[in-house]
């Protein structure tokens, strides 16, 4: 009699096939790959069949694994979509989450999501780190932490994107002092080109802020005058205020300063924008614990939004 199929020597051989190969499905899974390769032959000699034909660069499908795949796509979305239903069940979420933000975005939403998450469920465990993006990509890659809310995140098969909101970006000036090299401005506005001859205080290249502007210099063919690289939005401000030069940012990280008068926000033509997105790793386990601070994420990005924190559009677009 033949022995029944094993969920977990299916899903071994779904993850092989999507993936391409044993060695990238066995990082995804986090198990060695012998014991990943061992739940494939086992399934192959259960079925009678081989599923999967190796070779120097990988695997590739054989007829009977092509078929299986097929019929397998729809059970494992069906199981997924119970996983998700008995979690939604479950009396109270629990468990630690483990996110990061941006230094300006942590700093006003990070009270906010603790707050509410001791509130209404205070069994979530929330562990927070602050970092520029370059940190907080390699923290999602090497699965130290589960959520991160981030601007322009880099696209991977590793991690699902959901933008929020396009969010305009400003040349950030001092409110009081010597003006602009004449012709730089027209209309209150500045035009991106201008950014060359400006003196400019930026981060460096592990912040996203700075690969989009080096990106769209080279895009327009002029080159960024960065007199100093400050990885610190503190002393960024501070050095624009004391005359030192000008940095580029939205109005999210310099609003105390702007509403204080001490700093100024003039815009760009044509606009100039970056997005800031919800960033989640494929491979975490959910949980409602999970689920609950996503929620509490995206609630507090559209109150921010509606009281002005944030200046900018609502994304409709789906999760990438």
């Amino acid at each position: 009699m033949a022995q029944p199929m094993k969920f977990e020597d299916l899903d071994a051989f779904v993850r092989v096939a999507r993936q391409g190969g044993f060695s990238r499905a066995a990082a995804q899974m986090r198990i060695a790959q012998s014991a990943l390769s061992r739940r494939v032959t086992r399934l192959e000699h259960e079925l009678g069949v081989q599923l999967l034909a190796r070779h120097g660069r990988g695997v590739r499908l054989t007829e009977h694994g092509v078929a299986l795949l097929d019929r397998a796509k729809g059970l494992m979305t069906e199981l997924d979509s119970i996983e998700q239903d008995l979690l939604a069940l479950a009396a109270e979420p629990s468990g630690d989450v483990r996110i990061a933000l941006p230094p300006t975005t942590a700093q006003v939403m990070v009270p906010r999501i603790v707050a509410e998450m001791r509130e209404r469920f205070p069994r979530v465990k929330l562990h927070v780190r602050e970092g520029f993006s370059g940190s907080i990509h390699d923290w999602m890659t090497e699965g130290k932490v589960d959520l991160a809310v981030l601007y322009n995140p880099e696209h991977s098969a590793e991690v699902q994107i959901t933008p929020f909101l396009h969010e305009p970006l400003y040349l950030i000036a001092p409110a009081h002092g010597a003006d602009l090299p004449h012709g730089v401005l027209k209309n209150g506005q500045i035009s991106v080109r201008q950014l060359g001859k400006l003196p400019l205080i930026l981060p460096s290249h592990s912040h996203s802020l700075r690969t989009l502007l080096d990106r769209l210099a080279a895009e327009r063919r002029f080159a960024l005058n960065v007199i100093n690289e400050v990885d610190g939005m503190r002393a960024t401000k501070g050095m624009v205020e004391a005359g030192l030069g000008y940095t580029v940012f939205s109005y999210a990280g310099v609003y105390e300063e702007v509403d204080a008068g001490t700093l100024k926000t003039i815009p760009f033509f044509p606009r100039l924008q970056w997005q800031l997105c919800l960033v989640e790793r494929r491979t975490a386990a959910p949980s409602r614990a999970l689920f609950e601070v996503k929620r509490s994420i995206t609630q507090q990005v559209h109150i921010l939004l509606e009281r002005g924190f944030w200046q900018g559009t609502l994304c409709h677009t789906k999760s990438a």
